[in-house]
């Protein structure tokens, strides 16, 4: 990477060229909107003369950065700009771009310029040329990108040595939980989870538990859930929503023998239930991969339908759970029989 030069401005803006791993921030990309802080970005030319002075502006994220405090600054820069910068006309355009570089297209037609506040990054695209839009002004809110990344961290990892290291993907937190572990008494390592997550949660436990040699007796309903797991709980008894359905076959449910099946068609749930000789086994769904129900259970021989699903809200009003029940009373052939027991 080219060593970056630092142009000074009026108002105490200063931009400094833009290197090509960021040219992505002179450009729209609308999934980055959230991560990036986007408040919205103008579009600027000098008319057909090269002199005047025409620009529009396109909100992101639903405009709700566009603050006071923001357009007082973006009022401050681009009239900096406009004052003795790459703003003030075609010509100084074409002047700045010769003199600073910071070309960001192959075809060298675009440069890129970056200025920031304590709050604030102003991206400007220059495209000094006739007949086209000559500038675009990509507005990022830094407090609001800070809050996305936090949002999005899985978890922290430090050394007494006070290297830290930060992570956003859950598999490369874990992997560095299990690579480090070991070694924690002479380096030492220590971990923080940050997500609520209760996969990623559960995982960090079986890693440690495991490390201990142990196992780890909780399954990952019993690490909560998040408020968008909570939202996705409800989402299960929306009618109005598209749903999934994974069957499972458990049998000595508690002891340590315990094994479930997981993932099957309602067919083969009945095929592997009926085969199984374990004196203990049951027949439950999973729905949308969040809220289950065990259906039928056969302990030491005796038979009996859970009513459970008739409760719970996820349940109790699915057109295809109620067609599962009747399927399963008409394969197993036994009196309806209910036996109060919660769902897993």
């Amino acid at each position: 990477m080219r060593k970056k030069k630092t142009i000074k401005q009026t108002r105490n803006f200063d931009l400094r060229p833009a290197s090509v791993e960021e040219a992505g921030l002179f450009y729209t990309a609308e999934n980055q909107d959230a991560e990036l802080g986007t408040v919205g970005h103008l579009r600027m030319d000098f008319d057909s003369g090269g002199k005047g002075f025409y620009h529009t502006w396109w909100p992101h994220n639903g405009d709700r950065f566009n603050t006071l405090e923001f357009k007082e600054v973006l009022q401050e820069f681009v009239e900096a700009m406009r004052k003795d910068g790459p703003l003030k006309d075609l010509a100084a355009m074409q002047k700045f771009c010769c003199q600073n570089g910071g070309a960001i297209t192959e075809d060298g037609r675009s440069y890129g310029y970056i200025g920031e506040t304590e709050q604030y990054r102003f991206c400007l695209r220059c495209t000094p040329r006739p007949g086209e839009y000559q500038g675009y002004l990509y507005c990022y809110d830094l407090r609001q990108q800070e809050l996305a990344r936090q949002s999005r961290l899985v978890g922290r990892v430090t050394f007494a040595n006070g290297d830290l290291q930060e992570f956003t993907d859950a598999e490369k937190y874990l992997q560095a939980i299990r690579e480090e572990l070991p070694f924690r008494d002479t380096t030492g390592f220590r971990h923080e989870t940050l997500t609520d997550d209760p996969q990623v949660r559960k995982a960090v436990d079986d890693i440690l538990l495991d490390f201990a040699g142990e196992e780890n007796p909780r399954r990952a309903c019993n690490y909560g859930l998040t408020e968008a797991g909570h939202q996705a709980l409800r989402d299960t008894a929306d009618p109005n929503l598209p749903h999934t359905y994974a069957w499972f076959v458990m049998t000595d449910c508690g002891a340590p023998e315990e094994q479930i099946h997981r993932n099957l068609t309602l067919e083969e749930a009945i095929q592997l239930y009926q085969d199984s000789g374990r004196l203990e086994k049951r027949l439950g769904v999973t729905k949308d991969g969040m809220a289950t129900v065990d259906l039928v259970r056969s302990l030491d021989g005796e038979q009996q339908f859970f009513d459970d699903y008739r409760k719970l809200e996820s349940f109790r009003d699915d057109p295809a759970i109620a067609a599962a029940v009747e399927m399963l009373h008409q394969e197993f052939d036994v009196p309806e029989e209910s036996m109060k027991m919660g769902g897993l």
